[in-house]
């Protein structure tokens, strides 16, 4: 079952949306567009390089923000205007040129890229928390040849947003600093909990890999790629943003035994937010006397998830943007092996995590998530249970009284 419409478009990419032949509502725009923020040249050229999504009678689609480029394509969110002028529609558009080494088929002819297909497969398999996809349209008359993504807009922004917010708070009332509630992180963390455990259950009946017990690896999971969607339509739920997992342009579907795991994508991902078997092109550690992390060849296991599950959750808690205190933990760590294998190898030493600000429950499956032996770390099911557990306190007082503690979101 497909979820999402493929369409082959004969036009081009870029080609200018007709609007831009009105030169006085070009200028109109590019006007409002410099009062935002987000506004540089780059944004400018976006969006009047960009088509119109949809031809309609009573409609106009314009980008509206650049929210974003990288690696894999750039993202800009378009909004829908009827006649009147109304927004009455809003969606993220994401366009990437073809990968020749993934997305080609033996005889030449373009696949559904793994972005789409594990996407698809995650919301066939009954996962809630990643972003949708609402359709796919594939442009052969570019060289290379290109993807453009229509997924679902998220306007609370992004667990990056979010650490912004809050910093920016503290930073203007320095006398009356906030946290991001615990009931909040616990949400999250089940949230991820539960992208983890889609990760490592989905299946593609069509996809053949080495081994078995096969997975998903995000390889790229941090807070910028970590979206906060509507709450659940469930009033007995808490009702904060749900946690979407997005940018699956580096997501992979390996095993243990596929060959291409860990050679090939030693170097997908975030320097700054890689788990320690993924640092250093696999060399962290390979001059302790216990090779707990294996060498250099050897495979990520779905553990790599929960490692940049437990340094997602960590960031919240510290507000650390750029995951910047764990990293440089992580490194003093590797010049300590005894210690460690003391620690049950836990980043935080011997004392184990501590905060003033959250509850003991709450950082001990943090730290856990975070040992630097992957084997020591929960499974997703494990993870899950626990996240639940440490959730439904929280949960009751919501239903009992009504109240949550207040989110300082960053709305987009």
């Amino acid at each position: 079952m497909v979820l999402f419409p493929v369409v082959q478009a004969g036009g081009r990419a870029y080609e200018p949306a007709p609007w831009t032949r009105d030169r006085s509502k070009v200028q109109r725009r590019i006007n409002r567009w410099r009062l935002k923020r987000w506004f540089d040249r780059q944004a400018e050229a976006f969006a009047l390089s960009k088509a119109r999504v949809k031809e309609d009678d009573d409609a106009d689609w314009e980008c509206t923000d650049m929210l974003g480029r990288g690696a894999f394509g750039m993202v800009g969110q378009w909004s829908k205007y009827d006649s009147r002028g109304n927004v009455v529609d809003t969606i993220a558009i994401k366009q990437a040129d073809i990968d020749t080494y993934r997305e080609v088929a033996a005889d030449g002819s373009p696949t559904l890229p793994w972005e789409a297909l594990i996407m698809r497969g995650l919301a066939q398999n009954g996962c809630n928390n990643s972003t949708e996809l609402r359709g796919l349209k594939f442009y052969t008359a570019e060289s290379p040849m290109k993807w453009r993504y229509y997924l679902e807009y998220y306007k609370y922004g992004s667990l990056h947003s979010l650490v912004e917010s809050y910093k920016d708070w503290n930073r203007r009332h320095p006398g009356r600093p906030e946290r991001i509630p615990e009931a909040f992180i616990w949400q999250a963390l089940h949230g991820l909990a539960l992208a983890a455990y889609h990760m490592w259950t989905v299946r593609f009946d069509d996809i053949v890999i080495p081994g078995r017990d096969p997975y998903v690896l995000h390889l790229d999971l941090k807070h910028e790629n970590v979206l906060l969607g509507d709450p659940r339509p469930d009033r007995t739920k808490m009702q904060y943003p749900t946690l979407k997992v997005g940018d699956w342009g580096m997501a992979e579907y390996t095993s243990r035994d596929d060959p291409n795991n860990s050679r090939k994508y030693r170097n997908y991902g975030t320097i700054i937010w890689m788990p320690p078997e993924q640092r250093d092109r696999g060399r962290y550690g390979s001059n302790w006397r216990h090779r707990v992390l294996g060498t250099s060849e050897s495979p990520y296991s779905i553990a790599h998830v929960i490692w940049q599950v437990g340094a997602n959750i960590y960031g919240l808690m510290t507000m650390d943007l750029y995951n910047e205190q764990l990293d440089k933990m992580v490194d003093r760590c590797e010049r300590s092996e005894h210690e460690l294998r003391g620690c049950g190898y836990s980043p935080f030493g011997p004392g184990g995590y501590r905060s003033s600000h959250y509850s003991s429950k709450l950082t001990k499956l943090v730290e856990d998530c975070l040992r630097l032996d992957p084997h020591l770390r929960p499974s997703p099911s494990e993870l899950g249970q626990r996240a639940s557990d440490g959730m439904q306190p929280y949960t009751d007082r919501y239903l009992r009284t009504g109240k949550l503690d207040v989110l300082r979101l960053n709305m987009n």
